[in-house]
């Protein structure tokens, strides 16, 4: 019984690994098929292909090469994270993810010689978000620090969900893996979090949808966003790297 565990935790690693590679995207993939179209974004919105790492700003989403894949591999773009600020006093750079790593939500603090190498970038920047929901959407990841990582992100089991209060209808609610928690966070972004919870309690919902298949099912049935889906929904801050 125990191997027959093992073994089927090794395949589901496996599909896991043919399903990166099948469906997401490269860095060289990202620049080869989507240039064009993110030109004319870029220039009508008079944003550039290249910037400072100082005019990276509080909201804005990191794609990555994934922690648990090694540098030697492809580069690909399969994890995701929201910067949060810069503490000047330690020059790191701040950001919230749902990572493997201590398999929670939890802050990242990255130094500019690791965020300018080759396993970050792209950088984005969710259009038309302004001052008020960014600061709602960073609200909101905050309140999810310490919140268990899920690990149902291949989609079998769970769909994926804006209200953390709604464990009655999904059990994984309360849980997140690393592009539902950005998604969340900018579709909760037309709501106010404080630290102080309101008498009426939070409001879930009605903000900014950045998955780009929205709530369309995949072929297991349930709702996914991959960081793929973020990224293809929204404008590049740059396409590569912050040099």
């Amino acid at each position: 019984m125990k191997y027959t565990s093992v073994m089927l935790k090794i395949i589901a690693y496996l599909l896991i690994f043919l399903l990166i590679f099948s469906s997401n995207i490269t860095a060289k993939n990202i620049i080869e098929n989507n240039s064009q179209i993110n030109i004319k974004i870029l220039n009508k919105n008079k944003l550039y292909d290249k910037i400072l790492i100082n005019q990276l700003e509080p909201g804005d989403i990191a794609f990555k090469h994934p922690d648990i894949f090694p540098d030697y591999f492809p580069t690909i773009i399969d994890h995701c994270l929201l910067f949060i600020e810069f503490n000047k006093s330690t020059g790191k750079y701040i950001f919230i993810e749902a990572g493997i790593h201590n398999s929670c939500v939890q802050y990242r603090n990255e130094t500019k010689e690791n965020i300018l190498g080759k396993m970050w970038g792209p950088f984005a920047r969710v259009r038309n978000a302004n001052s008020y929901q960014i600061n709602n959407a960073i609200n909101f990841s905050k309140r999810q620090l310490g919140k268990k990582f899920q690990g149902e992100f291949f989609g079998i089991n769970a769909d994926k969900n804006y209200n953390p209060e709604d464990i009655k209808n999904d059990t994984f609610a309360n849980e997140w893996y690393c592009s539902e928690l950005v998604w969340a966070a900018y579709y909760n972004c037309n709501n106010p979090f404080p630290k102080e919870e309101p008498k009426n309690g939070y409001l879930y919902g009605d903000g900014i949808d950045i998955d780009r298949n929205q709530w369309k099912k995949n072929i297991f049935g349930h709702t996914v966003v991959w960081p793929k889906e973020i990224l293809n929904n929204i404008i590049y801050i740059n396409r590569f790297n912050l040099k």
